[in-house]
């Protein structure tokens, strides 16, 4: 296995099982020189297999036909990619379909926003229409002030009227995920998670989580990527009141997503699952593919000490300690006994992201907007 990303640091370079660890441009600030040097580095290694990890995957499925033809890449459309990422037009897919969604605040003009909130009395979250994890999500505590941060992304951003943010009503609930493998429209496999904790407090990434079958939200996601003949991976997150038993979409992550080490834990190998679709066709994955293993927990370690700094700072140091404290959980995403230069990688790439920007949350910003 050959890997790459924009530096020399991280976890998959500090792998012992990583027997190249190239670098490319910036797939974000600098697509086709990133896709150039993806091209190369798949002549030199000769692989044969190419899946990318982030949101560099729409950029690959983009230009698709500059890299070797010989490669595969399982990943979706550009176009079905592209409307994936977009929250907005997948909010308005999924009511359309069926799927519950936060109702939506429909506007035009800030002015008609605001007229419009004058009558609200629910709490609101904004979104941009892009962005991944956490970022790109606000939480406005006013109207007014959900208004004003509306024009402030504009001018930030420079958004036409068609990317406006979207302005939802705040749903509260657990965080929960559904995630499938889709080959030519067929799932293969299915699995899904409960997040306990996140390292925000706001959501984002999950550092906490447990596999947890949950047939309200599966009937949703299979409907929604049946429904756009999915191929690839994705995961589809969900707010779920269990008191109700009512669940919301929130959004689709077209893509690899963090947690994913935890579905590997609970038996379902959806990397492996894939790469065997890829080379050996879909009926390989059909007779395979098993049902997951509930009740596991998986946790992510440096997650949980880069969350446990945030807790200091707010005082909170029972909530700290608790975090930082190894245990609580079945596997880790990041710590391997066999592998610790992986862990170590890991913790080098977010000090040279804090040294170089005052932040530990270094990782790919995405394409907001």
């Amino acid at each position: 296995v050959a890997v790459a990303d924009v530096g020399r640091m991280g976890m998959s370079q500090g792998s012992r099982l990583a027997r190249l660890a190239g670098y490319y441009s910036n797939p974000l600030t600098q697509p086709e020189a990133f896709v150039r040097d993806i091209a190369v580095l798949l002549k030199e290694t000769g692989a044969h297999f190419l899946l990318p990890g982030h949101d560099e995957t729409e950029i690959l499925a983009r230009y698709r036909e500059q890299l070797p033809h010989e490669v595969i890449l399982p990943v979706a459309d550009h176009e079905k990619i592209r409307l994936a990422n977009n929250k907005a037009l997948m909010i308005a897919k999924a009511e359309a379909w069926g799927i519950a969604v936060p109702k939506v605040i429909s506007w035009h003009t800030p002015s008609e926003l605001a007229e419009k909130l004058a009558l609200n009395d629910k709490p609101l979250v904004v979104k941009l229409r892009r962005g991944n994890s956490a970022k790109g999500v606000f939480y406005p505590t006013t109207d007014s002030e959900a208004v004003q941060l509306c024009q402030d992304l504009i001018r930030q951003y420079n958004l036409v009227p068609e990317r406006y943010p979207v302005v939802q009503e705040r749903v509260t609930g657990e965080g929960w995920g559904v995630s499938c493998l889709y080959w030519q429209g067929e799932r293969l496999a299915s699995f899904t998670h409960r997040r306990l904790r996140e390292k925000t407090a706001t959501g984002g990434t999950s550092t906490l989580r447990e596999s947890r079958r949950n047939p309200v939200l599966e009937e949703m996601a299979h409907t929604l990527l049946d429904k756009m003949e999915w191929h690839g991976l994705a995961m589809v997150e969900f707010k779920y009141d269990p008191g109700s038993g009512e669940g919301w979409f929130i959004e689709v992550n077209p893509r690899l997503w963090g947690s994913i080490h935890l579905a590997i834990a609970a038996g379902v190998d959806f990397p492996g699952w894939l790469y065997r679709a890829a080379m050996e066709g879909p009926e390989a994955v059909r007779g395979v593919a098993k049902p997951q293993q509930e009740g596991v927990v998986a946790r992510w370690y440096l997650g949980d000490c880069i969350a446990a700094i945030g807790a200091l700072k707010h005082k909170k140091v029972g909530q700290a300690v608790r975090m930082l404290l190894p245990g609580g959980a079945d596997t880790y995403d990041d710590w391997f006994w066999d592998d610790l230069g992986a862990f170590f990688g890991e913790a080098a790439y977010y000090l040279v992201g804090f040294l170089k920007s005052g932040s530990l949350n270094p990782e790919q910003e995405g394409m907001l907007g």
